[in-house]
């Protein structure tokens, strides 16, 4: 009896050992999907989520698994040196790192593998709020001129968009001040900041620190001005007008308010197969419906996936294009003969070229 025990016990073991390692097991043939984000008080690291368990669906061959970061650009560095297989990246950090210029410089030896276009989600804007009592005092971004300012999370792409769009473009002096974004209405009524960027997504939707601030305390808007809203345009960064009463609960004291956008996606590198990108945007384009109604942010990707991926790549065309998505565009007959499909090749080429500029 002891012996039919012991054989019992023994079969069930080799089973169990068996399901596990036969190659022809579901589970051991998943691959490995590792998505990176941002942290988790973020607009990117919700939407994740969303697109994650889309994903997973669609292409059920991939063990999918959301990797929330510091802050968008420690994402990137760790899908750089090969820690993930999708970087939540932007256009202003793209073009920053495709340069190896700041917050990348230095950093192209430990490179791995490089992003190169793969998805774009939605755009963000980049906008400037302060206190209502401070309306008189800072009436447009040329009154901001040498204040003190949380320009968001350092690390983040609107830190980048509106450092690039106030600083470079329009030539103003800002003190950048890093604080717990949580504590943003804190920081403007103690006067350690004098006023704050914030975001919309699609013009509508906000991150999540962004609507504790709208709840916490009343806010006024503070936009470019004429000037500056042409230079910004002759740049290529038109500002947009953010829907007030979509995006914020409060009244902003401005009829209207102007963003400066920029597109953000989920990126991959040459090592993502080319045909399961395509089928990513073939199943992302079937479900983007469902996703706006997830949050109102993937508007413009529920109209037209693919002309939305186009208006991606038009914001930075010198930077190559995954080959699974030249050919979902292609079957579109949107493809551009002027953009670069991404090849170990043209990635050097293009990193070579932005770095000359």
């Amino acid at each position: 009896m002891k012996r039919i025990k012991l054989g019992l016990i023994l079969g069930l073991v080799v089973v169990l050992m068996s399901a596990f390692a036969l190659p022809g097991n579901a589970v051991a043939q998943k691959k490995m999907w590792r998505l990176g984000t941002a942290d988790p008080g973020t607009y990117g690291y919700k939407i994740a989520g969303f697109l994650s368990d889309m994903l997973r669906k669609a292409l059920p061959d991939y063990d999918i698994t959301v990797y929330p970061f510091a802050n968008t650009t420690a994402n990137i560095k760790s899908f750089l040196v090969g820690e993930l297989e999708t970087a939540y990246s932007a256009e202003p950090g793209l073009k920053k790192l495709y340069a190896f210029q700041k917050p990348f410089a230095g950093f192209e030896p430990n490179v791995k593998q490089m992003v190169v276009q793969s998805f774009w989600s939605y755009t963000m804007e980049t906008h400037i709020l302060t206190l209502p009592e401070n309306k008189d005092k800072f009436r447009s971004w040329e009154d901001l001129d040498g204040k003190k300012i949380y320009m968001t999370k350092s690390g983040y792409m609107n830190n980048i968009n509106i450092h690039r769009a106030m600083q470079d473009v329009c030539g103003l002096k800002i003190k950048h001040v890093e604080i717990d974004m949580s504590k943003t209405a804190d920081a403007l009524r103690a006067g350690t900041i004098d006023a704050t960027a914030a975001y919309t997504t699609a013009l509508t939707s906000v991150a999540s620190w962004i609507k504790v601030l709208d709840v916490a305390t009343p806010l006024q808007g503070v936009n470019p001005t004429p000037e500056q809203i042409k230079k910004l345009t002759a740049a290529g960064f038109t500002p947009a007008k953010i829907d007030l009463k979509k995006a914020y609960t409060r009244d902003l004291g401005v009829s209207e308010l102007y963003g400066v956008p920029f597109y953000f996606g989920y990126h991959h590198g040459l090592n993502f197969p080319a045909e399961d990108v395509y089928k990513m945007l073939k199943a992302l384009e079937t479900g983007a419906a469902d996703l706006a109604k997830l949050d109102s942010g993937f508007g413009p990707l529920a109209a037209d996936c693919a002309g939305f991926q186009v208006k991606g790549i038009q914001s930075i065309p010198e930077m190559p294009v995954h080959p699974g998505l030249a050919k979902y565009l292609k079957e579109k007959g949107l493809w551009d003969s002027s953009w670069v499909i991404a090849s170990e090749e043209t990635i050097k080429s293009a990193i070579e070229k932005m770095k000359a500029k």
